[in-house]
């Protein structure tokens, strides 16, 4: 059992904003109420759901405070719950993905444990739409002051966060604008990182479902997105010269993470991705992805 230092149990909020996810938000919800952790609010925000999801949602009502909105954006869905949210410490947990038991607990210790980390993030387990563990996903991160790692690579992994309120009020929470959406979180996690130090703990506490209705399964989209991240760092006055000495490996990173999406709809534009990874960051060769990549695309040419 978590014990602040009042002799309390601090309470925490789990904002899981959702948009027609009746088939999984059953199982999200259930993952939150299985956690051996004794105080918790749960915030549904529904962002214009066309389908079932209000009535999965009311088996739960006395577990749930549910809120449905007019159609936005992810990062208005979570800044609703984050001003609704009376806990300590916020979540923010997608209405696809799962917690493992005990990730509640040990975030809290975690963080109360390092009173100058404003987030915690941990490794996950990858599932398929059938809730199938088809791998391991390891964030990669480091702990303490990672802005320039961020900037690199965003590693953290959605549904482990686990983060002190204040900080995430004090920076203005995610940005809500359709250009950015499926990078809103790592570009708020950028700004995070600029106001408090980033724990990372390498242990599996969720479950990150891959499936076609993924935001991230739209290469067009995130191409998009992280395009427009990347505009917002560089036109940052928060980031040192420091900072920005990561533009150019953060360039070849997303080129990489494009070619990847890209990887089986387009194969030229693929390889002509993994170029300008190259000419960006001729290091990014060195990432195992790369290999894989221009693997995949070789073997799809030969029709293998």
């Amino acid at each position: 059992m978590t014990i602040g230092v009042a002799g309390t149990m601090p309470l925490l909020s789990v904002v899981i904003p959702t948009y027609n996810r009746a088939d999984y938000i059953a199982q999200t919800i259930e993952s939150v109420l299985a956690q051996d952790y004794g105080k918790l609010e749960i915030i549904v925000i529904d962002d214009g759901s066309t389908d079932n999801t209000a009535e999965v949602v009311a088996r739960y009502a006395r577990h749930v405070r549910y809120i449905r909105q007019e159609n936005g954006e992810r990062g208005a869905s979570r800044n609703r719950g984050l001003r609704l949210a009376a806990g300590e410490y916020v979540a923010f947990l997608d209405s696809d993905d799962r917690w493992l038991p005990g990730k509640a607990a040990a975030g809290v210790d975690a963080l109360q444990s390092h009173p100058t980390a404003g987030l915690l993030c941990t490794d996950a387990i990858q599932i398929d739409a059938d809730g199938v563990q088809t791998g391991q996903l390891y964030a990669g991160g480091r702990s303490g002051c990672v802005t320039d790692q961020l900037l690199r690579r965003n590693f953290v992994i959605m549904p482990t966060n686990l983060a002190r309120t204040s900080i995430v009020r004090q920076i203005g929470g995610f940005r809500e604008e359709r250009e950015l959406s499926g990078s809103e979180d790592w570009e708020m996690w950028v700004r995070l990182s600029l106001a408090a130090e980033i724990l990372y703990v390498p242990s599996a506490t969720a479950e990150y479902r891959v499936h076609s209705a993924n935001t991230v399964s739209s290469a067009a989209g995130m191409e998009r997105s992280m395009a427009r991240a990347a505009e917002l760092f560089r036109g940052s006055e928060q980031l040192s010269p420091t900072h920005r000495r990561n533009f150019q490996r953060m360039d070849a990173n997303i080129a990489l993470v494009n070619a990847i999406n890209f990887c089986w709809e387009d194969r030229r534009r693929s390889l002509r991705l993994l170029g300008g990874a190259i000419s960006a960051d001729p290091r990014i060769m060195l990432d195992p992805r790369f290999g894989y990549t221009l693997y995949r695309i070789l073997k799809s040419s030969a029709g293998l």
